[in-house]
C-alpha cells in the first residue's frame, strides 16, 4: 500500500453519516468502517478499512455507533460563579417577573458582579473543566459568547479566555462577541462605545467570528441592535441573533435583513417568521435543556420548525443558571420534551448545528475530504444515544484527527492544565 490511512476505525455495528442527502435523510451505514489521513477522512464505507497500513492506528468501534463529532452551536462557556440561588428560585414556581416581585437579582445582571474585570487566564482555568466535559461527552466544537461583564474590558478578556480554551484543549472553538447581552443604565453611552470600540478591536484582533445581540423589549430594541449587527457587518463579523424568546418581537425580519447564520432561542417563531427564515437558509437553534432549566411557559415546539423546511439546530446554551454540557442530553430532551425524532436530535447536534455556525463545508458529517471528527459511542445504533440520556455513551472522540477521548477518559496531555498569554 502506497499511501496507507494514519488511523481507521473499524468495528462499528453503524456508521451515521449525518448526510441529509443520503436516500434515508441520514445515512446509515452497517458495517463500515471510516479511514483518517492527517486531520481528514479520506475513506467512509466498507472498504475504508482495506486502508491501514502496518503503522496505521486502529479504534475498534467494538459494536458500537460512530457519528460525526457533536457540534455545541449556542454556548456560554466562559463566566465565573452560577445561578443557582435563581434555578431554585424559579423550581418554586417563580417567573421572571416573579423573581423581581420576590427582591432577586437574576439573569445576566446577576452574573455581571462577578464576571467584571477578571483576568482572561482565570476565566479560561474556569472554562477549561467545563470544555473538558464537553469533550468527553463527544462535543468536538463549541460555540463560546462574551457578554457577562457588560464592559469593554470584559468582553475581551472573555474572548482571550476562549482562545486560550483552544489552545489547551485541542477543542475547536468559535467565538461570539455579545456586548449586546443586557441592557446596562447607561445603555446609549454603552451602545457607542460597542460600536466605537469594541467592534473594532475585537475584528481587529481577530477575537470573534460572530456578533450576536439580545433582541428583547427589556434587553434591546430592533432599531439598537441592528445599529450593532450593521458595524459589526462592517468588520466583517457574521450575525447571529438571540430573539423571539418570550414574545415575537420581529427578531426573525432582522435576522433575515442581516444575512444572520443563525436565529438562537425562538421559542415564540410564527409561522411567518419560519417561512422567511427558511427562505433565507438561516438556522434555528433552539434548546429544551435551557427550556426546562428555566421552566419556560412556552418551549418551543420543534415539529413546527420542521414541517416549515428551516434547518433545526440543537445546543446546551450552557450558562450559569443552565449547567448543561451534555449535547446527548440535549438530544434527549429534544426528542421528549420538544417532538424531534432520533434522526433529526443527531442532525440537529452534528450537520444543522455546523451549519449554525457556517462550518457545514467542513465538519458536521462524515465523508472523505471533511475534517476528521469523530465520535464513537458504545450504543448499537444512533437512537440509544438519546434514549440514554442520563449517561455518557462516548468512548471515543477524534478531532481533526487526533484521538482525544479513549474508553471515555481524557488522555492526557502535559499543556492542558496551565493556562497561559503572552501580554
Amino acid at each position: 500500500m502506497d499511501d496507507p490511512a494514519d488511523l481507521v476505525i473499524t468495528g462499528a455495528s453503524r456508521v451515521v453519516l449525518c448526510d441529509p442527502d443520503a436516500p434515508d435523510g441520514i445515512g446509515v451505514l452497517d458495517s463500515a468502517a471510516v479511514a483518517v489521513k492527517g486531520e481528514t477522512i479520506v475513506a467512509v464505507g466498507p472498504d475504508a478499512a482495506n486502508l491501514a497500513g502496518p503503522a496505521t492506528r486502529v479504534v475498534d468501534a467494538a459494536g458500537g455507533t460512530v457519528t460525526p463529532g457533536l457540534v455545541d452551536c449556542h454556548t456560554h462557556l466562559v463566566f465565573e460563579g452560577d445561578r443557582s440561588a435563581e434555578y431554585f428560585a424559579r423550581t418554586t414556581g417563580l417567573d421572571d417577573a416573579g423573581l423581581t416581585a420576590a427582591g432577586h437579582v437574576w439573569g445576566v445582571p446577576a452574573s455581571q458582579r462577578i464576571n467584571k474585570a477578571v483576568a482572561p487566564e482565570v476565566l479560561a482555568a474556569t472554562a477549561l473543566g467545563r470544555a473538558r466535559k464537553m469533550l468527553l461527552s463527544g462535543t468536538t466544537t463549541i460555540e463560546t459568547k462574551s457578554g457577562y461583564g457588560l464592559d469593554h474590558a470584559s468582553d475581551i478578556a472573555s474572548l482571550e479566555a476562549a482562545r486560550l480554551v483552544a489552545e489547551i484543549s485541542g477543542l475547536e472553538v468559535v467565538p461570539t462577541y455579545l456586548g449586546a447581552h443586557a441592557r446596562p443604565d447607561d445603555a446609549a453611552r454603552y451602545l457607542d462605545t460597542i460600536c466605537a470600540e469594541t467592534i473594532p478591536e475585537i475584528a481587529e484582533r481577530n477575537l470573534a467570528t460572530f456578533c450576536d445581540v439580545y433582541v428583547d423589549p427589556d434587553v434591546f430594541t430592533i432599531e439598537e441592535c441592528a445599529r450593532v449587527l450593521a458595524v459589526a457587518a462592517d468588520h466583517g463579523l457574521v450575525a447571529k441573533l438571540h430573539t423571539d424568546a418570550r414574545v415575537n418581537v420581529g427578531g426573525a425580519r432582522l435576522a433575515v435583513e442581516m444575512g444572520a447564520a443563525s436565529v438562537d432561542h425562538a421559542n415564540m417563531l410564527s409561522d411567518d417568521d419560519l417561512d422567511a427564515l427558511a427562505d433565507a437558509g438561516t438556522a434555528v437553534a433552539f434548546f429544551p435543556g435551557f427550556d426546562w432549566a428555566v421552566n419556560h411557559p412556552h418551549p418551543v415546539d420543534a415539529r413546527r420548525f420542521c414541517d416549515h423546511g428551516v434547518t433545526v439546530a440543537i445546543a446546551t446554551d450552557l450558562c450559569p443558571v443552565c449547567w448543561h454540557l451534555s449535547q446527548q442530553m440535549t438530544m434527549g430532551f429534544a426528542c421528549r420534551l420538544s417532538g424531534l425524532t432520533a434522526d433529526e436530535a443527531l442532525m440537529g447536534a452534528t450537520i444543522n448545528a455546523a451549519r449554525a455556525l457556517r462550518l457545514d463545508a467542513r465538519i458536521g458529517s462524515l465523508a472523505a475530504g471533511k475534517q476528521a471528527d469523530i465520535a464513537v459511542f458504545d450504543t448499537p445504533d444512533h437512537a440509544r444515544i438519546p434514549f440514554r440520556f442520563g449517561a455518557n455513551s462516548a468512548r471515543t472522540v477524534i478531532k481533526k484527527g487526533r484521538v482525544l477521548v479513549e474508553d471515555g477518559r481524557l488522555i492526557d496531555r502535559s499543556a492542558m492544565d496551565q493556562p497561559r498569554m503572552d501580554r
